[in-house]
């Protein structure tokens, strides 16, 4: 990659993350396989993009069925590391626990067959609503970096693993809900982020947008 494409804001190769680690070879990645894979992604041009809010919230099931069975384009927007959640394996936490989390999201991601997405947002630890957490993060900033990934991968759907309201819990995950629903109007509103625009990241209008059923009441 070169340097000119890792300065360039609307470059998608650019935004990408790749571990600098070893890792063993996944069979599905290689030989017959993988041209398999190649041969299915040829038959659709379907596209999707999960937003979630920290490393583990995504539907792995669901991500990799897309994109290995049906031979859709699909990637997930991650808006933190997780540094803020628990430990119980290691010694590491804040930064140290966000960098192992991401390190475990991009080898999930490399089975699961998907592009990975971040946002710049902090995992400050548990939070009871929505508003805290937009108080923490500000919402302009989260629509931001949400438009953004939608203009850069372009899906065709957009889809979150939860929606929005207090049954998600966390306020965290409440905020990932709904911007999943925000950026399918506004990604591709010429007049929201007009300076991504001038960079080269042009409107991108999704077809369709899903939330998950609430799982409790």
């Amino acid at each position: 990659m070169s340097c000119q494409e890792l300065r360039e804001t609307a470059s998608l190769a650019g935004e990408q993350v790749r571990p600098a680690v070893g890792v063993q070879k996944i069979a599905a990645n290689e030989g017959s396989a993988a041209l398999w894979q190649s041969l299915v992604k040829l038959r659709t041009r379907a596209s999707l993009m999960m937003i979630v809010a920290h490393p583990d919230d995504e539907d792995g099931g669901m991500l990799t069925y897309e994109a290995r069975g049906q031979g859709a384009h699909v990637a997930m927007l991650t808006l933190t590391r997780g540094e803020g959640g628990q430990n119980l394996m290691s010694a590491d936490f804040d930064d140290a626990l966000g960098l192992v989390r991401t390190q475990e999201l991009l080898a999930a991601g490399r089975y699961m067959g998907i592009d990975q997405m971040w946002g710049t947002e902090v995992d400050f630890g548990f939070s009871k609503t929505k508003e805290e957490a937009l108080e923490n993060w500000g919402h302009d900033r989260v629509l931001y970096d949400a438009v953004r990934a939608v203009r850069l991968y372009r899906p065709l759907v957009v889809t979150a693993v939860f929606v929005g309201g207090i049954t998600d819990g966390h306020g965290q995950h409440q905020v990932s809900g709904e911007m999943a629903q925000e950026v399918f109007d506004a990604a591709g509103d010429p007049k929201v982020f007009p300076d991504q625009i001038a960079a080269g990241l042009m409107p991108w209008s999704p077809l369709k947008v899903y939330g998950r059923v609430p799982f409790f009441r």
